[in-house]
């Protein structure tokens, strides 16, 4: 057994043993590292005029990019997500079909993503009980190169953690379905920070933060971020204890 299948067999192993998603997809993460692969993203895909962020599950891909990808309904015109819905099986974004990539804006996406890191990946489809597509997609700053063994080993690992994913999300159920770094933006907005504050506290762009608020309040359904934080609450998405932390830290 090579070293890549014994990595893969052993995550298989620990899929039930993470207290959270957020350490299963650590440990996702750290070992398809080792196909090159550095972020990854468990999403459905939008059909009409549905927006992806309203569709995703987990995200690990650079928050830059994606209020980037999400602000300008990248989606739309990007090869990989579109040739998803012509052909149901995984496939290395480089691979995607010529028609595809000469789509108007296919190449704008394309170089963007590259820019942050994304500049080859690899994508695996998926049925999903919320969505009737989603898909778990990996990127790298580099070109992919798997074998058939190598692609048929993430293709497994990413069927074992998206039903892990899934069974865990239907036992607890959200509403809003807020992201950890979404919770973290709401809770520094309350203690009275502006965006750019936010911005600073968390190492990314203003513009950044503005997209999370934006994405907060359409998630909750709030005309304001006070009002946003009371049903953030209610719907638990956070304590009265992470509030009353939040508070403490003003000034």
């Amino acid at each position: 057994m090579s070293g890549h299948d014994a990595a893969v067999f052993e995550f298989i192993e620990r899929v039930e043993t993470h207290a959270s998603i957020d350490t299963l997809l650590d440990d996702l993460l750290e070992v398809v590292s080792g196909f090159g692969f550095q972020h990854m993203i468990y999403t459905g895909l939008p059909a009409g005029d549905a927006s992806i962020a309203t569709l995703v599950k987990t995200n690990r891909f650079p928050e830059d990019w994606w209020s980037r990808y999400v602000e300008g309904d990248y989606a739309r015109s990007d090869a990989v997500c579109q040739q998803v819905f012509d052909k149901i099986e995984p496939f290395v974004w480089s691979e995607v079909d010529a028609e595809r990539a000469a789509m108007d804006g296919a190449a704008r996406v394309a170089g963007e993503a590259a820019e942050h890191g994304l500049a080859d990946g690899y994508v695996v489809p998926l049925f999903s009980r919320d969505e009737w597509l989603s898909v778990m997609s990996f990127g790298g700053p580099d070109k992919i190169l798997l074998s058939p063994r190598e692609r048929g080993a993430v293709n497994l690992m990413a069927v074992y953690a998206s039903s892990t994913i899934e069974r865990r999300q239907s036992r607890h159920p959200r509403r809003a379905r807020l992201t950890g770094r979404e919770r973290e933006v709401l809770l520094w907005t309350a203690a009275g920070k502006s965006c750019w504050d936010i911005s600073v506290i968390l190492n990314v762009s203003e513009q950044t933060i503005r997209f999370h608020t934006a994405q907060i309040r359409a998630k909750l359904n709030a005309s304001n971020i006070t009002h946003a934080v009371v049903r953030a609450i209610q719907q638990g998405e956070i304590t009265l204890g992470q509030l009353a932390d939040s508070l403490g830290d003003m000034g």
